[in-house]
């Protein structure tokens, strides 16, 4: 070039100062992490790790507390079923008042057999639950007759609950 100023864009540079101008490193002088980078890192890291931890002890918190509501609605479904199943002994069921579980005694009739079959009933929610109490009555109110089993349990951490299920055997049945 002629040393003549060159208009480039919105500034006139002369080929001279171009010449003399410093050259701008294309890759930045550091090649590492900073101190400061490092320790925003780890504490990114260590707020995810507390956070699945307290998601992890929240879970088995909660499976922990829904372990009785689940066994008692499975005894509960279990005496449903028998009531469903024996048609003959069915009034035996809500008939188990004073009745022990002791299965050497044979039982004189269908309704004796249902009654102990309650009471036997009853033992195993007593066992298998924390305070646990069974209970089988018959709704007179209701047409078709109707059977309310419920289930009660209670837990030092998480107070008294139940689970209670009603029972309308068919009419055919």
């Amino acid at each position: 070039m002629d040393g003549q100023p060159r208009t480039t864009g919105l500034c006139t540079v002369s080929s001279r100062a171009q010449a003399h101008a410093p050259r701008r490193a294309t890759f930045s002088r550091s090649a590492g992490f900073t101190i400061l980078e490092i320790l925003a890192a780890v504490l990114v890291i260590a707020v995810g790790i507390v956070g699945v931890a307290a998601l992890y002890l929240d879970r088995v918190k909660t499976t922990e507390e829904s372990t009785p509501q689940i066994q008692a609605a499975a005894l509960a479904e279990a005496m449903a079923k028998r009531i469903r199943a024996n048609r003959e002994g069915r009034a035996g069921y809500a008939n188990a008042m004073g009745v022990l579980c002791n299965a050497a005694k044979k039982p004189a009739g269908p309704q004796d057999a249902a009654a102990r079959e309650a009471a036997c009933w009853e033992d195993e929610v007593e066992t298998r639950l924390p305070n646990g109490l069974g209970a089988i009555r018959r709704d007179l109110t209701t047409t078709p007759l109707t059977y309310v089993i419920a289930v009660s349990w209670s837990a030092t951490e998480t107070g008294a609950a139940s689970y209670v299920i009603r029972v309308q055997p068919d009419a055919n049945d």
